[in-house]
């Protein structure tokens, strides 16, 4: 017996426009006119080259579609595939992807609860746009220069704040901990959407069962891991 193996079509797109949206976020909107239109959150899966000429694939939450227009935010972070392409695109600049990907499906529910980092701000920000109840998000990112625009009532967890320890690196639980630990879910039966850092998210999942979620009130995707841009 034959396994087909089933992947999303390959699309072929054109940048239209890249701008900054922080120091380290720059919005690069894409046209795929083959490209239908997406659920809220879904990804594409971009095919670039590395410094050895090497296909690698890295994934980027579709945002604001609009007929076979929509932008996608990325971080520049190192000088990884990823980080470069974010840094470099431009207007006329031909790219493929693979897409969309993605199995997140919103859930009705009486409160939404949204936990991540930088990595999954487009995510958040495209989901608390989507959802119909109270949105709740708790983001940890750089510092102030970092924040954007998010539809729900949001605590942002700044890593560069001055410590005794000096400034939290990226990548570690510490901060998303300490602030679901200090998190009162309003009442109701709620859903939770945990996203970044691989081993973080992982790590927070606990935090998320201390709460009363259960697995079945629980989206947690690992987005990146440490090492890996």
């Amino acid at each position: 017996m034959t396994t087909v193996v089933r992947r999303t079509p390959l699309h072929a797109a054109t940048v239209v426009d890249a701008h900054d949206l922080t120091p380290r976020m720059r919005r690069i909107t894409l046209h795929a006119p083959t490209l239908d239109e997406p659920r809220p959150a879904q990804d594409i899966e971009l095919v670039l080259t590395d410094d050895t000429g090497r296909k690698v694939k890295r994934r980027y939450t579709i945002t604001h579609y609009r007929d076979g227009h929509f932008d996608v935010d990325a971080l520049r972070h190192g000088t990884a595939p990823g980080a470069g392409w974010a840094a470099t695109a431009k207007p006329g600049d031909d790219v493929q992807f693979f897409g969309p990907r993605g199995k997140l499906e919103l859930r009705a529910a009486a409160w939404h609860l949204f936990v991540g980092d930088e990595s999954a701000l487009p995510a958040i920000a495209e989901l608390a746009t989507a959802v119909r109840t109270p949105a709740y998000a708790l983001i940890e990112v750089g510092g102030p220069d970092d924040e954007l625009p998010v539809a729900a009532e949001v605590r942002w967890l700044h890593r560069d704040t001055t410590r005794s320890g000096g400034a939290t690196p990226p990548g570690t639980a510490e901060l998303l901990a300490a602030a679901l630990d200090a998190y009162s879910p309003p009442p109701g039966d709620g859903h939770a959407y945990l996203l970044g850092e691989s081993r973080v998210v992982a790590a927070l999942r606990p935090g998320l069962h201390a709460l009363g979620l259960g697995n079945e009130q629980l989206y947690v995707k690992g987005y990146w891991n440490v090492g890996r841009l």
